[in-house]
């Protein structure tokens, strides 16, 4: 098993890594426009936060509010991955169905370490 795959397997890690910084290097995606009413920017603080423990909550709700009003969206930059994302064929991502390991090659498609020229910094 590749060091890729034994990551993916991991999923959110017990222990919260320690924040990103940011990186010119990596293709990010661009500031996006603030749009979201109060009500809304709780509603997805609450949808990310769903995805972690309860004991990581007070950990995390202030960093993804300030990615909210920093980038418009939530992108929970401390998760980044170790690893180059790029897209792999498709069974270097473990799966159960090939449909599964699509997907997952699907989102990395078009990811670079090149910056990109739309990309937004903090």
């Amino acid at each position: 098993m590749t060091e890729f795959q034994k990551a993916i397997l991991e999923g959110i890690p017990d222990t919260m890594p320690e924040p990103r910084p940011w990186d010119p290097g990596v293709n990010h995606a661009p500031r996006r426009k603030d749009i979201l009413n109060e009500a809304d920017k709780k509603l997805a603080l609450r949808n990310a936060l769903r995805y972690f423990h309860p004991r990581h909550h007070a950990l995390l709700a202030g960093e993804f509010l300030d990615e909210l009003r920093t980038f418009g969206r939530i992108y929970m930059y401390r998760l980044r991955p170790e690893y180059k994302i790029y897209a792999r064929p498709i069974d270097a991502y473990p799966h159960r169905s090939r449909q599964a390991a699509a997907s997952g090659c699907y989102t990395v498609t078009g990811c670079s370490a090149r910056p990109s020229s739309s990309a937004s910094q903090p």
